[in-house]
């Protein structure tokens, strides 16, 4: 395969990944079969990316927890087109900080 762009909203996961982080929350049966995967492609970046940039795989994500088997049914769950479809007509989604007050 040629080379892949992987945006992640886990800040520590990713750093794991590309060799800034230490914790050890993140099972190691997950990291070993993320770096296994990565490795059919010739050439990969990893970096952070907040959850509102990137909606359709965090909506996705959630489908999945909801109704296991949805990445094989081959049809897009409509929440999922619904956030693509916003990401085609580039909407924005704001990053929604707390106060500390």
């Amino acid at each position: 395969c040629g080379g892949l762009v992987v945006e992640g909203d886990d800040q520590v996961l990713v750093e794991l990944l590309i060799g800034k982080g230490t914790q050890t929350r993140i099972p190691l049966s997950m990291q070993q079969e993320i770096k296994t995967l990565l490795k059919h492609f010739s050439t990969y970046q990893l970096q952070h990316i907040y959850r509102e940039g990137n909606q359709v795989a965090h909506v996705l994500c959630k489908e999945a927890y909801r109704r296991p088997g949805v990445w094989k049914s081959g049809i897009v769950p409509h929440a999922v087109w619904e956030k693509a479809l916003e990401d085609m007509h580039g909407v924005a989604h704001e990053r929604i900080c707390k106060k500390s007050w």
